[in-house]
């Protein structure tokens, strides 16, 4: 932990970290790394900052996490093609582990700045609003963290750079489950906080919110929804298995009766053209990281047999994926043997075997929005809590309601995208968006085709997350078991040959901060399943 919190003080820190921001930020928002004094409404922006919009972070869809990250995830849940028994079908590099590690506890450095700065403040009656909204952002990005290696430290972390005590800077690990628990009970309370600002608005707070807060544009409502769709989320994913399910229960129940992020005139999407990088635009971080040096453009045949389970083609298939050569939705898949899709992968774009990614939906996409609660999502959660654990109302119509969020926001990104620098095998742009007939008809289709509505639900959820939200479906394939995939042994792998439970804590971490990783009760392994997850086999 000694290189994550290694911050300097005060000022000095901000500005470090805001010093890679370009003219286009600056135009649009109170660049903190200009002003001499540190206030809680920069310091908001400064968690966005670290937590989404700077190279190797992890809150929107950079290049590294969508190359690294989504990329591995999309592997294990096989919402992307890949090639078998490669030696790194279930094996992800520590390096990849290190940065997604150390981007979070970067973020929770720059939060608790701004509690500091919170506790210092004149004007806590305005300044709160931007500690809650920093805090649901920070949970958000806690609660992966956790989802991926379990307990992590938090309670103790980030403070380095308000101390500047080094010898005490070393944070001991929070169980998973009181984690689980912490994050349940405080979204519940930031919920009524954020409520109590969008209830009677300020004009001041009104201004600062809508100048530093590049992620909801200082909407409030949005906010809210996040807060309380994340909170479905989580409560979700502990309601089955542990010993969190009664409260998470209650808590689901809670989170239906207030505001979510269910439709997308308020879905969660980070947008794209704040901020210019060193490498280019940011579109571009989209079109490296989709394809990456071509791994990540095959399509999955797993994914393409649940679009076609009703005998005809799902509506966001050819938004998704361009054809193969011969017109046809074909993608790798586990039963393929490797000699003939390294064989396959040496074909040139005319003769391609496989289906790819559609180009102006994905890689050559200028205004690709970031989903980071989507009401597809959000529908399929209570979808879930409606068939298994007891909400009240009509998991059909949850279900449907969802298929139908998905269609709208895959051709919203499909349909807004200015495509740049396209090639002559210039892909599918629609004109129009399915009708309301054409979508109920088609949900309806997939709800009779599974006798099992939890498969239908899950897979149908699987299908829409894709790419863009792949560890959230490895989350969710863990603790439902659906969709029903095979993992065949990679007998090439010389560490991780069978399909993994969890990844291990980085290196650096073991090292740096010794004495609390080995207090720490959870078995550092592969093989071990976390508190709220099944054993996948």
């Amino acid at each position: 932990m000694k290189k994550i919190f290694a911050l300097t003080l005060g000022l000095t820190v901000l500005m470090s970290l805001f010093s890679c921001s370009k003219e286009d930020f600056d135009s649009k928002y109170y660049n903190p790394s200009k002003t001499t004094t540190v206030t809680c409404d920069k310091l908001l922006s400064g968690v966005l900052y670290v937590g989404c919009e700077q190279y190797k972070s992890f809150g929107y869809n950079t290049y590294w996490r969508l190359y690294t990250w989504e990329g591995f995830f999309a592997q294990l849940t096989q919402q992307r093609g890949f090639n078998n028994n490669s030696g790194g079908v279930y094996f992800i590099q520590d390096g990849w582990a290190t940065d997604r590690w150390n981007n979070f506890y970067e973020t929770l450095a720059q939060f608790r700045l701004l509690q500091d700065a919170y506790e210092k403040s004149a004007d806590q009656e305005t300044d709160g609003i931007f500690v809650a909204c920093a805090e649901v952002f920070v949970l958000d990005q806690l609660s992966q963290l956790v989802d991926v290696f379990g307990p992590v430290p938090y309670s103790k972390a980030g403070y380095l750079g308000i101390t500047g005590d080094l010898a005490s800077s070393y944070p001991a690990y929070d169980n998973d489950e009181e984690l689980y628990g912490m994050m349940l009970d405080r979204l519940g309370e930031l919920y009524n906080t954020i409520n109590g600002y969008a209830s009677s608005p300020s004009a001041i707070v009104s201004a600062k919110m809508k100048a530093q807060d590049f992620l909801n544009k200082g909407d409030l409502d949005k906010w809210l929804r996040y807060a309380n769709s994340l909170r479905l989320r989580l409560a979700t994913h502990v309601a089955a298995q542990g010993s969190l399910t009664g409260k998470a229960k209650t808590v689901i129940a809670e989170c239906a009766g207030r505001k979510l992020a269910d439709s997308m005139e308020n879905g969660i999407f980070g947008a794209v053209d704040v901020l210019t990088n060193n490498s280019g635009m940011f579109w571009e971080w989209y079109r490296d990281g989709f394809a990456g040096d071509g791994k990540n453009v095959t399509a999955s045949q797993k994914l393409i047999d649940a679009m076609q389970i009703t005998g005809s083609d799902d509506p966001r298939l050819k938004v998704i994926y361009n054809p193969n050569a011969a017109g046809k939705f074909v993608g790798k898949h586990v039963g393929e043997k490797k000699a003939d899709q390294d064989a396959a992968d040496t074909k040139g774009w005319s003769d391609r075997v496989y289906a790819t990614l559609d180009s102006v939906t994905f890689m050559t996409n200028s205004c690709m929005k970031n989903p980071v609660v989507s009401p597809a999502e959000t529908w399929f959660l209570l979808a879930e809590a409606r068939q298994a654990y007891g909400l009240s109302g009509s998991a059909e119509q949850a279900f449907k309601n969802g298929v139908r969020q998905s269609i709208l926001e895959w051709y919203d990104r499909n349909m807004t995208s200015k495509a740049h620098n396209m090639n002559p095998f210039t892909h599918f742009k629609a004109t129009a968006v399915p009708s309301d007939s054409e979508i109920e008809a088609y949900a309806s289709a997939v709800w009779g085709k599974y006798s099992n509505k939890l498969e239908a639900i899950m897979t149908q959820k699987w299908v829409h997350m894709g790419l863009m939200n792949a560890h959230e479906s490895w989350t969710d394939i863990r603790r439902t078991g659906f969709p029903a995939l095979t993992y065949p042994e990679d007998s090439q792998s010389q560490t991780n040959r069978t399909i993994i439970q969890r990844v291990l804590y980085p290196i650096v971490e073991k090292t740096n901060n010794k004495a609390n990783y080995e207090a720490n009760t959870l078995k550092d392994d592969n093989s071990t399943v976390l508190f709220w997850a099944k054993e996948l086999k």
